[in-house]
Formats: structure tokens, C-alpha cells, sequence
């Protein structure tokens, strides 16, 4: 017991936040403190007003108080000096509370917040020196409301109970959102490192798993060569294995292709793309999935303009849609559509499916989630055209109603500046817009 309480002496022996995040971290704070510091200003002043109506003796120590919170708080407004306002924080509030009798017990109180603050931003020497500081301060704070060497204010009870009321509901407030913040910044962090080290896993499962596989679909077609002598019903089990062989390697490229995005690995050609020539091919090479009673229709802008891009990726963001739409229409009209928005190019996949409901449209775009638990498939098709087409700088956006079918735009700037998919954090898929349905 006693040398867990002499262990409040010395500072945490790690920092509270991993280093990647903390640059993040202190922006919050910042934020934090610039729109709730000023509370604390505003109450010092209007406890140094009080003082100076009621002409208390040495109002104007009152005032010089006002003046240090004041301080303290334009401090915080300096970006990349949080070793100063720190240390300054620490000084001013004990000083604060040496100057007014009553004082030190909440004082005392508030040093854990730049304690915790130092934990949160600072590295190495400099968190165990501001920490330090803090903890003498505390202690230094409770000792001299005991034992006062020099003189005190010592104002009514009223001024007093001002001064715990204020600083009491600062340090209350300013170590909930700090409590909240690590909390929120940890899980972000934890999961970005999981999602990390799975895709990793999964890109060297996926890359073991094609090699063994091309090799059983190679074999299988030179069995299935008209020159092979094999009866009807042998040829429709290798046509089986073959297809499942297809539909296997189109599950391992997209787990790889996934695992590339989330990674940053995936770069783009870019090129001279039309996206007309594109879509027309791509409509025929759906066409013969598409159902009988179902009919996949085009209607392209004849102005459309070549746009910079990655004809491959664009393709394959583009397919994915469609694909999507083929799966779930199974009576009415699959129609792609081009045209001009503005500065943008827009592709539109419209279909007349089942459609998506209100509260499950944050979910089309998350990997390996499937809404149709009917539906073969893994769930990644979706967020690979996501993450593709904002590669190109562009965005999804999604208009849909359940019974009547779905609306997937693509919105693609003409001249593409590419990102990393890196860029992009864990949670932004739920950014993608949603349209209002009109219908």
C-alpha cells in the first residue's frame, strides 16, 4: 500500500497515447481549449469585478489574478509549444492558489490536468519534467495552504466558494473530455493496427492461395480441350470445377485487391480514358449475366470529354457496380448512363432491385459486410469501387428505396489527382453521400 501511494510521486513510466497519434491528439486539445478556456477568464473576471465593487482590500491583486488566467489561456492558443503553456499553466495555477488563502486544496486539483496533457503530447525527458512539475506543484499547493509563508488575500467566504466553483467545474470538465479523447484515440488507433495487420495477413493468404489456384485452373482447361477424350458427363464436372475455379480466383483478387487499398500498395496509370468506350464494353460483358426478364440498357452523353485516368482501376470500379446492380435485379431494367456535372463526370448504374433500406445505407460501402445473406460473395466489391474511385479523387454517392431499385453515381474530376488509400481512416466510408430519393 505505501508504495503505491510513494508511487504518485514520480511521473507514468509511458506515454498515455502512442506517438502516431499524438499529433492528432493535440489538435483536439487545442480545439478544446480555445473554445472552453475563455470560461475560465470570463470567471476570474467577474470575481475580480466583484472585488472591486465591493472595494475589497487589494483589489487589484483580484485583477493581476484575471490577467494570469488570461495568460494561461493565450498561451494555449501557440501550436507546437505545449512544453511552454504547460509549464506556464503549472506556474500561474500555483501561484493563483499561493495568493489566495482557501485555495489549495482545489488547486491541488487542477494540476492533473497538464499531468495529463504532459502524458497525452510530450516524449521522453520533456513529459517526465512537466509531469514533475506537476506533482510538486500538488503537493507544494496542499503543503502552503497549511503552512502560508507569505502574506494571502483573504477574501469573504462567498469569493472563495467562487474560486472552487470555478476551478472545481474547469478541472471536472477539461479531465472528462481528456479521459474521453484517450479512450476514443486509443480504439481508433488499436483498430487502424488491427485492420493493418489482418489485411496484411490476408494479402499473403490470398497470394498463396492464387498460385496453387491458377495451377488447378490451367490443368483444368487443357482437360477440357476438345481433343481430350472424355464423355459428356466428365466434361460437365471439369466445366464445374472450372467455374468454381473462376468464381475462387475472382474471391482471391478481391481480397487481395482490398488488402492493397487499405494498405496504400495500389498505384494508378493514369492515362487518356474514355469513359464511354468503357461503360459500352463493360455493359457487354455483363449482358449475357443479366436475366431474360431483365433488360440492361445504355445511355451515354454524346459531349463527354476524355478525363485523366486509370483505365483498368476505373474499369474495374465501374464493373463492380454493375455487377452489384446484375446480382440484385431480378425483373426489370439495368441501365448505365453518362453525363456532364458541372466540372465532373458523372456514371450512373441504376437498376430496379430489391433496393437498400434507410438504416442499412451506411453499411453498403463496409468491407465484408452482406446485407443479402443469400448472395454468394464476401462482401468487397462495393467498398473496392469506393476506395478506387476516391483514389481518383472522386466520390460514390447512393440513392435508393427499398422495393424500386438503387442509383450508384461516380463522380470523377476530369484531370484526376491522385491520393493514397491510406489516406483515407477507418469510419470514412461512412462519408460517402446519400442522396435524397425523389421518386
Amino acid at each position: 500500500m505505501w508504495r503505491r501511494f510513494f508511487d504518485t510521486l514520480l511521473p507514468d513510466a509511458e506515454n498515455l497515447l502512442p506517438r502516431p497519434v499524438q499529433q492528432a491528439a493535440e489538435a483536439r486539445i487545442r480545439q478544446y481549449w480555445i473554445a472552453h478556456g475563455w470560461q475560465l477568464v470570463l470567471g476570474e473576471g467577474i470575481i475580480s469585478l466583484a472585488a472591486v465593487g465591493n472595494q475589497m482590500a487589494s483589489f487589484g491583486v483580484y485583477i493581476l489574478l484575471t490577467v494570469m488566467m488570461a495568460t494561461m489561456y493565450a498561451l494555449g492558443w501557440l501550436w507546437g509549444r505545449t512544453t511552454l503553456w504547460l509549464h506556464a499553466t503549472v506556474f500561474l495555477l500555483l501561484t493563483h492558489g499561493m495568493l489566495v488563502r482557501n485555495l489549495g486544496a482545489v488547486t491541488a486539483l487542477t494540476f492533473i490536468v497538464p499531468y495529463t496533457i504532459g502524458g497525452m503530447l510530450l516524449n521522453g525527458q520533456r513529459r517526465k519534467i512537466v509531469q514533475m512539475a506537476c506533482l510538486l506543484a500538488f503537493w507544494g499547493s496542499l503543503v502552503y495552504g497549511v503552512l502560508p509563508v507569505l502574506a494571502q488575500l483573504n477574501p469573504p467566504n462567498y469569493i472563495v466558494i467562487s474560486y472552487d466553483i470555478l476551478l472545481a467545474v474547469f478541472t471536472f470538465q477539461f479531465s472528462r473530455f481528456l479521459s474521453q479523447l484517450a479512450v476514443e484515440i486509443n480504439s481508433v488507433y488499436v483498430t487502424n493496427e488491427v485492420r493493418g495487420q489482418s489485411q496484411q495477413f490476408l494479402a499473403r493468404v490470398s497470394h498463396e492461395l492464387r498460385t496453387p489456384l491458377n495451377s488447378i485452373l490451367g490443368f483444368a482447361k487443357l482437360l477440357n480441350r476438345p481433343q481430350t477424350t472424355l464423355d459428356e458427363r466428365q466434361r460437365a464436372y471439369l466445366a464445374q470445377v472450372v467455374e468454381e475455379g473462376e468464381h475462387l480466383n475472382r474471391l482471391v483478387s478481391d481480397l487481395l485487391d482490398s488488402a492493397r487499398l487499405a494498405t496504400g500498395k495500389i498505384s494508378l496509370q493514369i492515362d487518356d480514358c474514355d469513359v464511354n468506350a468503357l461503360c459500352t464494353a463493360i455493359a457487354e460483358e455483363h449482358r449475357p449475366l443479366v436475366s431474360g426478364v431483365v433488360r440492361l440498357n445504355t445511355q451515354f452523353a454524346a459531349d463527354l470529354p476524355v478525363i485523366q485516368a486509370d483505365p483498368v482501376r476505373l474499369r474495374q470500379a465501374i464493373a463492380n457496380l454493375v455487377a452489384n446492380a446484375v446480382k440484385y435485379t431480378e425483373r426489370g431494367e439495368i441501365a448505365i448512363s453518362t453525363r456532364m456535372e458541372g466540372k465532373l463526370v458523372a456514371i450512373a448504374i441504376r437498376d430496379t432491385g430489391i433496393g437498400i433500406p434507410e438504416e442499412q445505407k451506411e453499411l453498403v460501402f463496409v468491407p465484408f459486410v452482406q446485407l443479402n445473406q443469400r448472395q454468394i460473395g464476401v462482401g468487397l466489391g462495393l467498398d473496392i469501387a469506393l476506395q478506387l474511385v476516391r483514389l481518383h479523387g472522386g466520390d460514390i454517392s447512393l440513392m435508393s428505396q427499398p422495393g424500386q431499385g438503387s442509383t450508384f453515381t461516380i463522380r470523377l474530376p476530369r484531370l484526376t489527382k491522385p491520393t493514397l488509400a491510406s489516406d483515407h481512416e477507418i469510419g470514412e466510408h461512412n462519408s460517402v453521400i446519400w442522396e435524397r430519393n425523389e421518386k
